[in-house]
């Protein structure tokens, strides 16, 4: 054989071996790299210690447990503070309606030492009292004195106990058959700016005795629109009473409406 011909096959045959050996190592890695990967995503991820949960797209989640989501404990049921609770024994002297509405929502109590007192509670627990105790009943309050938002303390009613019944502060109890809104307008002049006790708006008495009621955040846009002697047109619903609430009889009936237009110098606005 030519001895150039024969070198020049040797040299071939060299880097066509060494070609193949460098594919069969990549090839390897890939595989070895694959199975790493497979592995891992095989493992089964470990959960997170007690008390710990994983971290999300918005950073560490809250735990769970007793001091968890709401206050909750382990078994879902609802936190809450302890409170010192007080008797107050004395004679139910009144009860008052402290609203536009004209729905019981409190009572004056005479204590037998000190002076007299005037307890709100609840208002769908009206009928319920006004049944329990009559004024001029002996009675025992029982609550807790609290701080209000207004920064003046107040006694936080819990129950009472005139005689042999008892009145406890339970959630109103849903109706079958939810009350239907009656659409009703009202047209006037402004009387009267009602006011809560921080000295908010809340609504306004027209000339012919109508109270209109508006949100917080209406009452501030308009502003000194809202002024005694200016000309009114409203259009809602009447304000309609709920279960348990009982009315103050010696008044004359209040209109309630509760806005969702408002008419003022001509100009129509939307009331949300």
């Amino acid at each position: 054989m030519n001895k150039p011909f024969y070198s020049l096959a040797l040299l071939a045959a060299t880097l066509l071996a060494g070609t193949l050996e460098a594919e069969a190592q990549t090839v390897t890695k890939v595989k070895t790299k694959s199975a790493k990967r497979t592995a891992t995503d095989a493992t089964p991820s470990l959960p997170p210690p007690p008390g710990e949960r994983p971290e999300g797209p918005e950073g560490p989640r809250p735990p769970h447990g007793p001091q968890g989501p709401e206050g909750r404990g382990p078994r879902g049921e609802k936190g809450g503070r302890v409170q010192v609770l007080t008797d107050l024994r004395g004679t139910l002297a009144t009860y008052v309606a402290n609203n536009d509405e004209q729905v019981y929502d409190a009572f004056v109590l005479r204590p037998e030492s000190g002076a007299a007192d005037t307890l709100r509670f609840p208002r769908h627990l009206g009928q319920q009292l006004l049944a329990a105790a009559k004024a001029g009943s002996t009675v025992t309050v029982t609550g807790f004195r609290e701080t209000g938002p207004e920064g003046r303390g107040h006694f936080r009613f819990v129950s009472l106990t005139s005689g042999s019944q008892t009145v406890n502060d339970a959630p109103p109890a849903r109706p079958a058959t939810p009350p239907t809104e009656e659409a009703a307008t009202a047209k006037g002049t402004i009387k009267e700016l009602r006011r809560d006790p921080r000295g908010n708006v809340r609504g306004l008495v027209l000339s012919d005795q109508t109270v209109v009621q508006l949100p917080p955040t209406a009452v501030e846009q308009l502003g000194s629109k809202l002024a005694v002697g200016a000309t009114l047109e409203a259009a809602g619903n009447l304000r309609i009473s709920h279960p348990g609430e009982a009315r103050a009889t010696t008044a004359a009936p209040t209109r309630v409406v509760r806005a969702e237009t408002l008419t003022l110098a001509g100009v129509k606005y939307l009331v949300r």
